[in-house]
């Protein structure tokens, strides 16, 4: 994937405790509601248990998290203190995936919006102000130059679970290794035996959508004109992927 491809920015689904901030009195009354003998899952020291309704309350106070809509992610007490919250590790009962693991799989891009300037003109602002081409000309141009970029996107993206990845573009492959950051909000794919480093960041990722915004500096001849020396274009683009 000898390419634009893309400096990116990533928002995600992150595996572990969803510390969402829930209404204490609002869950007590709808628990209060049902029968004493009513269930409810509580994340206890990193492990779920199923308790009655009626004890809620007191395992809330000690800092345990509680499915109370039965949806697989536990929500931490408002009133417990931060001491508390810490040291229970609802993390270990949730059940969403993390980034990693909707990563895995083949990606396509089905979306690709693709904007490029030099310095602080647009490439079209550029072509008519610096280079004198019409304004119907340098549309033209840029037409063009975004078709170009656009190109250069592969064609499909598959991520291992054993953190290597494919790239196929073109009728060719490329191969290597990804890793996402702490916050796993960065993903770095490593490509080739002296890789390419390649840096994404995804604005958002589900199980079947992920939607990153991409860019790169390069050099182009913009004018068309031998005579005359490249300029540093900057590529700045959205692209969305969809899961196969």
């Amino acid at each position: 994937m000898k390419k634009i491809f893309l400096v990116m920015s990533i928002f995600l689904f992150i595996a572990g405790c969803e510390k969402q901030n829930t209404s204490t009195e609002n869950d007590l009354t709808e628990l209060s509601a049902k029968s004493k003998s009513a269930k409810v899952d509580v994340c206890h020291n990193g492990k779920i248990i199923n308790i009655n309704g009626n004890a809620v309350s007191a395992h809330q106070r000690h800092g345990d998290a509680v499915d109370m809509d039965g949806d697989g992610l536990f929500d931490i007490d408002n009133d417990c203190s931060a001491t508390d919250c810490d040291d229970n590790d609802a993390g270990d009962c949730d059940n969403e995936q993390g980034t990693a693991e909707l990563l895995v799989g083949t990606w396509t891009p089905t979306d690709i919006n693709i904007k490029a300037s030099v310095g602080a003109q647009s490439v079209p602002d550029y072509l008519v102000n610096e280079v004198g081409l019409s304004p119907e000309d340098a549309a033209a141009q840029y037409e063009l130059l975004q078709d170009e970029f656009e190109t250069q996107i592969t064609e499909e993206l598959i991520f291992n679970a054993d953190n290597t990845y494919s790239s196929y573009f073109n009728g060719a492959y490329d191969y290597g290794r990804w890793s996402l950051s702490a916050d796993e909000k960065i993903l770095t794919l490593f490509e080739g035996p002296i890789p390419d480093i390649i840096i994404i960041a995804i604005n958002s990722i589900s199980e079947d959508t992920w939607d990153a915004t991409t860019g790169g500096d390069f050099l182009r001849d913009l004018d068309n004109n031998p005579a005359t020396i490249k300029v540093l274009v900057s590529v700045e683009g959205n692209v969305i992927f969809m899961k196969d």
